[in-house]
């Protein structure tokens, strides 16, 4: 596979949305931060939501609006890039197991994710992913380098998160803690707006059929045998701003036709990524409707000091989902559950 890869800086129509902070509007976020109370990593509520939302009102006034008009109007890369912003003073080790680190009492990333996201739709989680946790700690994990998840170190090919979910995330977040020890891991990201007018009509028109069949990502933690794959087509909406939902692992096409569509559609979006190094104050919010990302393989030393990033995903439709979350919950059902609700 040869990619075709820019870094972001380099993209003239990506500048204005790379944001800076300056370091009167970094103490600004900082200060904001200082005020809320300590987080309970494992019980986040719609209480606390609330609370966190009315105080993102305070955040300096050019950051809302490059959320809002990234929002209402995304530029074709479909990405947004803060950074500069206030840091964990301390941390510890990175979690050698990828999840929850009861070690972390100070909360300046994870306030940075949900004041900026809540911008961006109702946070989500999955019961059977991460422990349904809505931050979660994106870390290598020793014997799991060649998995396709985000506890592995090899490659991690080009997907949209979740698409075999009924309720995928709109917004997905990264914010970088800690780099990887040669910062190397760089996000690459390929979005279907650039790559649309490289594929010819034929293509386009199979793409948007039920001829693909997309299986749960490894992360999930399915206790139950059965199929859980989705047909489902990779284009959908608007002719010519439509959404994507893909994996180039984890999808495949029902027909030689679909097939053809699919690898056409993969050469188009690999001729046009662009690369993220998030490092620490870094924040790299996507568009999971229009962009896929993957990462760059890294070497991790198993050590306490590798690679440490913090996920965050909203959703603009929340009600959509309530049939799958407990009142006032973020959380949603076992996919198995899912698929035997839709199944019946």
């Amino acid at each position: 596979m040869n990619l075709t890869i820019k870094d972001g800086e380099d993209i003239k129509e990506l500048q204005e949305s790379i944001i800076v902070l300056t370091e009167e509007e970094k103490a600004g976020v900082g200060f904001i931060i200082s005020q809320l109370p300590p987080l309970d990593m494992q019980s986040i509520d719609d209480d606390l939501l609330l609370l966190i939302q009315l105080t993102g009102q305070q955040l300096p006034k050019r950051l809302v609006e490059a959320l809002l008009r990234f929002r209402r109007k995304p530029n074709p890369y479909g990405v947004l890039l803060f950074r500069n912003l206030p840091t964990d003073s301390m941390l510890p080790p990175t979690p050698m197991d990828g999840r929850f680190s009861a070690a972390k009492n100070s909360f300046y990333s994870e306030y940075c994710l949900l004041l900026f996201m809540l911008y961006l739709g109702d946070p989500i989680s999955y019961e059977d992913e991460k422990e349904g946790l809505l931050i979660q700690n994106i870390c290598p994990v020793q014997g799991h380098e060649n998995r396709q998840e985000n506890t592995s170190s090899n490659f991690l090919n080009f997907h949209t998160e979740d698409g075999f979910h009924p309720y995928p995330p709109d917004y997905l977040t990264l914010i970088g803690l800690r780099p990887d020890h040669k910062k190397v891991a760089k996000t690459l990201t390929t979005s279907i707006r650039t790559a649309l007018h490289h594929l010819p009509s034929t293509c386009i028109s199979l793409l948007r059929q039920p001829l693909y069949r997309l299986r749960p990502s490894s992360s999930f933690k399915i206790n139950k045998e059965g199929d859980y794959s989705v047909q489902m087509p990779i284009l959908s909406g608007h002719f010519l701003e439509p959404d994507i939902c893909i994996h180039f692992k984890s999808m495949e096409a029902e027909t030689v036709d679909a097939r053809w569509a699919l690898d056409t559609l993969k050469n188009a979006l690999i001729k046009n990524i662009v690369a993220f190094n998030i490092l620490p104050g870094d924040m790299l919010i996507m568009d999971n409707r229009m962009v896929a990302h993957a990462r760059m393989p890294f070497a991790p030393n198993f050590d306490g000091c590798d690679r440490w990033l913090q996920r965050l995903f909203t959703i603009v439709d929340f009600r959509r989902s309530s049939f799958s979350r407990g009142q006032r919950k973020h959380i949603c059902s076992p996919l198995t559950v899912e698929y035997t609700k839709q199944v019946k």
